[in-house]
């Protein structure tokens, strides 16, 4: 393992209940490891209108806007 883990962020969709539990799983288990971790739960899945909506608030995450 890495000296530091990663800033991470997580999102899944609430029509998406097997992506959303690995997500949240994930998130705990990085969480509990002491890394910076956003989970973030939105309402649809993994389409073009969720990626949209969620792309631009992932770059700005990323980058401290």
């Amino acid at each position: 393992m890495p000296s530091s883990i990663p800033r991470t962020y997580l999102v899944a969709g609430t029509a998406e209940p097997f992506f959303l539990e690995n997500a949240v799983r994930w998130a705990d288990a990085l969480g509990d490891a002491g890394a910076d971790v956003v989970m973030r739960e939105r309402p649809g899945s993994h389409g073009d209108a969720f990626w949209q909506k969620e792309f631009p608030l992932m770059v700005a995450w990323a980058f401290g806007e």
